[in-house]
């Protein structure tokens, strides 16, 4: 399935970042009970419309025992999440080839113009971590424009770690420049937060 993404989409400016927050919210309200961001049900002025798998769901409780597997931190607010609750986070889907992997997969995951609108910081420079002490920042232009998102899952299975998994970043086919080597860093690999960038 391959994403809508207008053609000439303007970008975010991150000091604009209050006010794009607050068009988010009011257009997707989210989850009451949970917080939870769902789509817009319409586009919002100079966002692209992203086309979701599936919208938000009902957000899971932590089962005992139920390992975290990605973190959302804003610096006041510190926030856990188990591989189910992520998946009940609005999903986008597409196809593309895994830069590093040179390989083709179908990959569904959390947005992280998603992610960030949870953790209250859409619109600003996002920096992504992984388990083996790398991380990238990835620009709100791109990341706000353009479904990149925390995949776990390919071709419909879980992400081995030989494959760059459980959670890794992917980027769509579209633009080019996502596949170009200026833009290797941002296919983060074992990914496990997310916060604003320095």
């Amino acid at each position: 399935m391959t994403p809508r993404i207008a053609a000439a989409p303007r970008p975010v400016r991150p000091r604009r970042a209050g006010v794009l927050l607050c068009a988010l919210l009011v257009a997707g309200a989210g989850d009451a009970a949970t917080g939870a961001p769902t789509a817009p049900e319409r586009p919002l002025p100079g966002i692209p419309v992203f086309e979701y798998a599936h919208p938000a769901r009902t957000m899971p409780p932590v089962l005992p025992g139920e390992a975290t597997v990605f973190s959302i931190d804003n610096g006041r607010v510190h926030r856990t999440l188990t591989l189910r609750q992520l998946k009940s986070l609005p999903a986008v889907r597409y196809r593309t080839t895994h830069m590093q992997l040179r390989q083709d997969y179908t990959y569904e995951g959390v947005a992280l113009r998603d992610l960030a609108l949870l953790g209250g910081f859409a619109g600003q420079d996002v920096r992504l971590a992984a388990a083996n002490g790398f991380a990238a920042t990835i620009a709100a232009s791109d990341y706000m424009n353009y479904p990149i998102m925390l995949a776990y899952s390919a071709d419909g299975r879980p992400i081995p770690t030989l494959k760059k998994g459980p959670l890794t970043v992917v980027l769509p086919a579209q633009p080019e420049r996502f596949h170009r080597g200026t833009y290797s860093a941002a296919w983060v690999w074992f990914a496990e937060r997310i916060t604003p960038a320095p």
